[in-house]
């Protein structure tokens, strides 16, 4: 898999998953972009502009891209034109939303305007799946992050959540029943679970949840506990299923720490939120 950043927080967002060892690559208005977008005022004005992409595309080597964007920014108005470059790819998207407490009206309208479209093409397939995150959601849930680290601290977390769970997705569990999501659910976002308190953390408020996927990741002493631990993770999880429909998965890891921590990814073909206009400049 090989990243793409759109607009600032794609770019730095970027750097970081080059530190873990990805190939990304950026498309900014900012120097040292892998692609330079030039300076526009409007959503519109971005949408017109004609790329050259060829940079990028003759670079990667992966059938799998994941696309990293904020809504907020003038330059997601280009997005799907972006995204259009790479339909021949399975396409991830992993979209950033702001807090709304630190937008201007102008700048409200045009995320909620990204961030629906771009479900909305998820929704309909064209995307492999639209990976929804919150900067409130995530500060609210941290204890270190200041007005000083705020976007580095969120940003980290992000890398941190979609690295580690890539590789628990991709490894055998220990036991478990955790399968591929039903492939209508393309809407998804990461969560971590209180096993104490029996709180769940979402990364995202999202609504209309369809599946919750719980991975279980324990250290070797709880994983060598006899009848306790199976017990309580029984129990958790008839608790955790808010309706009827919605379908409850597990599987049990071994963190390789002295460490319990359990994360969640849920799913939904749900539309979060709605709009009545396109574009706004």
């Amino acid at each position: 898999m090989e990243i793409i950043g759109i607009g600032n927080a794609g770019k730095n967002i970027c750097s970081m998953f080059e530190n873990k060892g990805y190939k990304a690559y950026t498309i900014d208005s900012s120097a040292g972009s892998s692609i330079v977008f030039p300076k526009v005022k409007t959503m519109e004005e971005a949408e017109a502009v004609e790329l050259d992409l060829s940079k990028i595309k003759n670079s990667i080597e992966s059938e799998e891209i994941l696309f990293v964007l904020s809504g907020a920014g003038i330059i997601s108005g280009a997005c799907l034109k972006i995204l259009e470059e790479f339909k021949d790819k399975q396409i991830n998207i992993i979209y950033i939303e702001p807090d709304s407490s630190f937008l201007t009206n102008q700048n409200k309208i045009r995320e909620k305007v990204v961030r629906n479209v771009l479900q909305e093409f998820a929704r309909s397939g064209l995307f492999n799946k639209i990976w929804i995150v919150s900067n409130k959601n995530i500060s609210n849930l941290s204890t270190d992050i200041s007005i000083g680290n705020y976007f580095e601290k969120i940003n980290e977390k992000i890398v941190d959540i979609w690295h580690l769970m890539q590789y628990y997705i991709g490894t055998n569990p220990i036991m478990g029943n955790i399968e591929e999501p039903k492939e209508i659910n393309r809407i998804a976002t990461f969560g971590i679970y209180d096993l104490d308190n029996d709180i769940e953390k979402k990364f995202y408020d999202m609504s209309e949840i369809r599946e919750k996927h719980f991975y279980f990741t324990f250290s070797e002493d709880t994983l060598a506990e006899t009848g306790r631990v199976l017990q309580i993770v029984s129990s958790k999880l008839n608790k955790v299923r808010e309706n009827e429909f919605q379908e409850i998965s597990h599987a049990f890891f071994n963190s390789g720490y002295t460490v319990d921590k359990v994360y969640v990814l849920y799913y939904t073909n749900h539309i979060q939120g709605e709009t009545n206009r396109l574009f706004v400049s």
